[in-house]
């Protein structure tokens, strides 16, 4: 859909409108608190035929976003100047960014509120490849008794990252339900991460502690399930050639929980039924994936090679670590 320029004296201001009803509400302020758990700025990027939220961390290594399909908006009209360039389909038409914690402010009591214009700002004369940056954006929310409440929030330019994964071509992946993943994580507490251990036959998620010397002052927790479980498992064959099972059999993945919690109670929350997990090796980026009919969801965590012992022999480990302490303190 498109809308017309309008001109303000001698400036050109051309807008991008996107328009919410109540319904919608809680499966955007969802996305929102969702995307805001992986970075302090938020991006917002809009395509000819979507709407995209995007996170990124300080330190690159979990990046989150949402896409919004303009089905579901009432309204999403783009300039027809924007229209008419030439970009590539992973190329924003439009593109700003601003702090997450703002964001979240706005929105943070829609009790009355019937519907929420969201307007992005633009001003000058758009090029043929490049992206187009917002100058202001201004959300509307019209409520009850005929009242309206106008946000701006003024922007500067600013440089997007995204990663790139490509999920066609991952050797491992595994499909469920979202409320199934929830219930085996949440078990696993006092830590911010956890590990995830695949054989042929099952998978274990397990505690994981950066600090190995506190491994006495935490509960070691672990939960199996058997592949069968899974609405579809495929993992990358590790097996040795003579058909023995070793310690190389087992695939290994250490990441975040905080970002995967996030996007799992916004899955069950909006009522999606299914979350795919890709993935390759330790060390290598995972993408978890969840996907509706009018709007989607992606998360991207590095994840970290180190082999992790279980419990009974990273207790062992403490045993000696406290007695050689203790025999250098009485030579002392």
């Amino acid at each position: 859909m498109a809308g017309e320029a309008r001109y303000l004296g001698r400036s050109t201001l051309m807008e991008v409108r996107a328009v919410l009803v109540a319904e919608k509400l809680k499966t955007f302020i969802g996305g929102l608190h969702y995307v805001s758990k992986a970075g302090k700025e938020m991006s917002i990027e809009c395509y000819a035929d979507s709407f995209v939220l995007r996170a990124l961390n300080d330190s690159h290594s979990v990046s989150a976003e949402i896409t919004f399909a303009s089905s579901f908006f009432t309204e999403y009209v783009l300039p027809s100047e924007l229209q008419r360039r030439v970009v590539t389909d992973a190329s924003p038409l439009v593109k700003c960014t601003t702090l997450a914690s703002t964001l979240l402010s706005i929105f943070k009591s829609t009790k009355n509120v019937i519907s929420v214009d969201i307007v992005l700002e633009l001003e000058g004369q758009p090029s043929n490849e490049d992206m187009f940056d917002a100058t202001m954006i201004a959300f509307q929310l019209h409520c009850d008794r005929m009242i309206t409440k106008t946000h701006r929030i003024r922007l500067t330019q600013s440089q997007t990252m995204r990663p790139v994964f490509d999920k066609a071509n991952s050797p491992s992946r595994i499909k469920l339900r979202p409320f199934h993943l929830m219930t085996l994580l949440q078990h696993i507490y006092g830590t911010d991460e956890v590990v995830m251990s695949c054989s042929s036959a099952q998978i274990k998620f397990e505690s994981y502690y950066t600090n190995p010397l506190d491994v006495k002052n935490h509960v070691h927790t672990e939960t199996t399930v058997d592949n069968s479980e899974f609405i579809s498992c495929v993992i990358q064959d590790h097996g040795s050639t003579n058909g023995d099972t070793d310690e190389s059999e087992i695939l290994q993945l250490i990441f975040c929980l905080k970002e995967i919690k996030a996007l799992l109670a916004f899955c069950i929350a909006s009522a999606l039924p299914e979350l795919s997990f890709y993935f390759s090796r330790g060390g290598s980026p995972v993408l978890f994936a969840a996907e509706g009919s009018t709007f989607g969801a992606e998360i991207v965590l590095s994840t970290v090679t180190t082999f992790v012992t279980g419990p009974s022999q990273a207790t062992n480990s403490q045993e000696a670590e406290y007695s050689q302490q203790k025999r250098r303190r009485q030579a002392e």
